[in-house]
Formats: C-alpha cells, sequence, structure tokens
C-alpha cells in the first residue's frame, strides 16, 4: 500500500493516510503538479494519527536514482529578462520564476518530517510516496482551500521578507494586491462572494509573507472551486494564462509536483487543501529543492535569486 504523512498549520496531530494509488484526485490523499497533468489519490483505506517516534518507524523509500541537476544562475537571469519582457510589452503584471536545487544524498525521509514538523507549527508539513517512485516533502506556508465545516477558506500569500524589521515596499504590496484581486475574481465567476479579511504579515520558515484570509460559503463542490483557483497568481502570475504561456518559455525545468496541490481530501470529512512550496523530490541518491520568487516590473534578479536561497533553507537547514 502507498503512504503519506501530514501535519496541519497549527495542529499537533500528525495522520498517516494508507492506501491503494488512484489516478486523478478522488476522495483520500490527494497530490497534483503544477500544469493538473499528473495527479493522484492515495486512498484512504487506514487513517490514524501518529506519533513522532512511530513515525520515525516507518518505511518511506524509493527505488528511483536520479540525475537531478540545479539551475545555473545564468539560465535564472534569461528567465527573469523574458519575463520582464513580457511585463514590459504589458501582457502580463506578475509571474512566478522557479528554479532548482539538487544535492546528491541520501536523506532519511521521515527523520526530515519529524525535523520540519517541530520546526514549522504554523505550516502544513507532508510526506508522501508519489505514483512516480520519488518521495515528495514539504513545509508548505499556503492553504489552497479548506472546509471548517462553518464556511470555506481560501488565502492570498505573496510578497517576501527576510526580516520582521524590514519594512515593506510597495513592490511586495503590489505582487499581494494582484493575487487577491485575481482570486476574489475567480470566486466571483462562481457567483461566490467572499470575505477577504485583514491584510496580515506571518513567518514561514525562513522569511515572512503578506497575507489575506479568505472566507465565503457556496454549494458549488470542492473540486470545482479548486480547479478555478488553482493555480493562483502566487504560484504562476497574472493574468494565469499569459503568465502560464511565460513560465514555460522562461523555466528550462520541469515544475513536477512543485507549486501543485496535496492533501487530506473528505478523509473522515476532514478536507484541507495546500499548495506544494518549500518542497523537494527525495531519490535513492538526491535531494533536489524547488523554490520560486515572483517577478513584478519593480523585481531585481539578483534580489529575486537571493529570496529564493532563503526560502530553500527551510529545507536545507536540516540536511
Amino acid at each position: 500500500m502507498a503512504k503519506a504523512l501530514f501535519k496541519l498549520a497549527n495542529n499537533n496531530n500528525i495522520s498517516l493516510v494508507e492506501g491503494e494509488f488512484v489516478e486523478g484526485v478522488e476522495d483520500g490523499f490527494v497530490f497534483t503538479d503544477f500544469l493538473g497533468e499528473k495527479k493522484f489519490t492515495i486512498k484512504s483505506e487506514r487513517f490514524l494519527f501518529v506519533t513522532k517516534e512511530e513515525v520515525l518507524s516507518l518505511g518511506f523509500v524509493t527505488k528511483n536514482k536520479t540525475e537531478w541537476k540545479t539551475t545555473l544562475k545564468e539560465d535564472y537571469e534569461f528567465g527573469f529578462t523574458i519575463i520582464q519582457n513580457e511585463i514590459d510589452h504589458n501582457h502580463i503584471n506578475k509571474a512566478i520564476l522557479s528554479r532548482k536545487k539538487s544535492y546528491d544524498k541520501n536523506v532519511n525521509a521521515t527523520t526530515l518530517f519529524v525535523k520540519l514538523c517541530e520546526s514549522y507549527p504554523d505550516s502544513h508539513i507532508f510526506l508522501t510516496e508519489t505514483i512516480d517512485g520519488d518521495l515528495w516533502i514539504g513545509a508548505s506556508p499556503e492553504t489552497l482551500l479548506t472546509d471548517t465545516k462553518i464556511e470555506l477558506e481560501t488565502m492570498s500569500l505573496a510578497g517576501t521578507k527576510q526580516s520582521e524589521d524590514i519594512p515593506w515596499t510597495e513592490k511586495e504590496y503590489e505582487e499581494q494586491r494582484i493575487v487577491t484581486n485575481s482570486i476574489v475574481g475567480e470566486l466571483y465567476k462562481l457567483n461566490i462572494n467572499p470575505d477577504v479579511k485583514e491584510l496580515e504579515t506571518v513567518k514561514a520558515g525562513a522569511v515572512y509573507h503578506l497575507r489575506n484570509r479568505i472566507a465565503f460559503k457556496s454549494l458549488e463542490s470542492i473540486i470545482n472551486i479548486v480547479n478555478n483557483l488553482h493555480p493562483t497568481p502566487a504560484i504562476s502570475g497574472n493574468p494565469k494564462e499569459q503568465s502560464i504561456a511565460t513560465i514555460k518559455i522562461a523555466e528550462n525545468h520541469s515544475r513536477s509536483y512543485y507549486s501543485g496541490y496535496g492533501g487530506p481530501l473528505n478523509i473522515k470529512g476532514l478536507t484541507h487543501l495546500f499548495v506544494n512550496l518549500r518542497c523537494a523530490a527525495i531519490s535513492q541518491n538526491q535531494i533536489c529543492l524547488y523554490v520560486g520568487a515572483g517577478i513584478t516590473k519593480l523585481s531585481e534578479v539578483d534580489k529575486e535569486w537571493e529570496e529564493c536561497e532563503r526560502k530553500a533553507q527551510s529545507i536545507l537547514n536540516f540536511l
């Protein structure tokens, strides 16, 4: 049987899901890629809370051997130039440029999962076997959609700074406005009138973000709402279709499951889907981290590169 572990933000319970792999999104632990081309579900044939000690005794193994490559600085700079050119020509106003950082290392996935749980109580921590044979692990700060039983909730999360003492600039506020307005617009298309909560600063690993929680009620199906929201401008850009087309040209790698979404979908009534961020793929001989930064007209390439470095520390600190 396949298995996945998760610990939701601000929740001490570590959950284990075990069951058969099914292609597509069904009730169970779901996991998808950025473009919606790879989706699988681990059916919830067994679902229980486990202790950290029990986590360490679980066998999360991969037989895959890989030759993952790190994104070169010149390739990142080339992608940055493509995005800024599209912004200058008013085709888009924001796009996320991601990159990979790979290390030749045999990683104990369950030990890393426990360390992430202990270090990031405000993040969604996950470790899953995949239908491709690799493992994926992460500590995501971003909720895509949760069902509280009273209402549904999503969030806009954008803008990054390295210290609480550094003031936010217009660049970050503009990023946040783009994401919030786009999410609200997608919900309006479903005749949903959301309640946008106050703007707040939240800590996510080694960095800080701006966040608006967005609550609403709807009779639409969870999957229909998710399909309208994902990928949000926080991980793609704005406008969505044009920014995704730009990303395909600007990035010389596949994002795979990075910036897809995952989490429990109607497991014993629990639905809490998160965006796959601050994450890494693990093979038998490597770990490959995926990180990205939002590019706008006010962006500077070296600062965005450094922002990615700081985000990578969320996992690198424990290797």
